[in-house]
């Protein structure tokens, strides 16, 4: 009962933010933890742009919201209020359909099966193009010790997906 109060509760406090989503997935994860073995689960996640002013780091700041199901050690509601990422250059995103992100969250994750809740650091890697995209990246419990390599992919509706239909630049 507690893990749907706290559900409900992120999702309305988070709908308005949420709705004017930049990034949204659906797909699968595979997730490796070391000394706990290999997991396929489902996954979700939307992210938005909270900062987003021209820099020659080429990086804006965003938050979001992932959520992985299944039985890795890092997984259940991923609350991630900063998101700093670069799109390494303007002339790639620019003259690309595809959309290339390098970047880094933080955030707080409710593991609702087993693991421990904490603080999670995750470096890693997005590329979408149409309605498609990848991720992969590193997951750092540093509350609970615990950590995952993973690969997710699936459905968006991102940059990549606007992109394909309007011609779209950074700044």
């Amino acid at each position: 009962m507690k893990v749907i109060k706290i559900i409900i509760i992120s999702l309305l406090l988070l709908f308005p933010l949420v709705s004017s989503a930049q990034f949204i997935g659906i797909g699968a994860q595979y997730a490796d933890a070391k000394d706990k073995g290999n997991d396929f689960q489902f996954a979700a996640n939307v992210s938005f742009p909270t900062w987003h002013k021209k820099n020659p780091l080429n990086t804006f700041i965003a938050s979001g919201i992932d959520y992985t199901g299944g039985s890795s050690p890092v997984a259940g509601l991923n609350i991630k209020p900063i998101q700093i990422t670069s799109f390494l250059s303007e002339s790639l995103f620019n003259k690309n359909k595809a959309t290339i992100l390098v970047g880094c969250d933080a955030g707080y994750l409710f593991n609702f099966r087993h693991g421990k809740d904490g603080i999670i650091i995750t470096p890693n890697v997005y590329f979408d193009y149409k309605f498609f995209f990848v991720k992969s990246g590193f997951d750092f419990n540093v509350t609970g010790g615990e950590h995952q390599f993973f690969v997710r992919a699936g459905f968006s509706f991102g940059m990549g997906t606007l992109k394909s239909f309007v011609k779209t630049e950074i700044w």
